[in-house]
C-alpha cells in the first residue's frame, strides 16, 4: 500500500501532462531518465515538449503540478506527503527536463 501511496501522485503527475497536451492539440511522449538528486540518481519519466505556442506549452507544464497538489486534500495522508516532497525535491532532481522551465 505504501508503494501505490509513493507511486500516485507521480503517475497522477504525468497522466495530467498528457491530458492537457491532448486539451491542447497536441501529443506527448515519455521517456525513462535519470535526475540527479546530489549524488543519488533519480528514476523519472520525462516528456518532449510539443511544438506548440508558449502559452499551450505553459499549461502543459503546469497541469502536472496543479492535477498533484490539487488533490492533496482529497487522499489520505501518505499522498500528501509524497507530492509536496515531489514538488520541493523537484527543483533539485529534474535538471534540463524541468517543467518549471516552461512555466515561465
Amino acid at each position: 500500500m505504501v508503494i501505490l501511496w509513493g507511486l500516485a501522485p507521480l503517475v497522477i503527475h504525468e497522466l495530467a501532462h498528457y491530458v492537457a497536451a491532448l486539451l491542447r492539440g497536441s501529443r506527448i511522449r515519455f521517456e525513462f531518465s535519470l535526475g540527479r538528486l546530489g549524488p543519488v540518481p533519480v528514476p523519472r519519466w520525462t516528456w518532449r515538449w510539443p511544438e506548440t505556442s508558449a502559452g499551450k506549452l505553459r499549461f502543459i507544464c503546469q497541469a502536472g503540478f496543479l492535477a498533484e497538489l490539487g488533490l492533496v486534500p482529497f487522499l489520505p495522508s501518505p499522498y500528501a506527503v509524497v507530492a509536496l516532497l515531489h514538488f520541493a525535491a523537484y527543483p533539485w532532481y529534474a535538471g534540463e527536463s524541468s517543467d518549471f522551465k516552461g512555466m515561465v
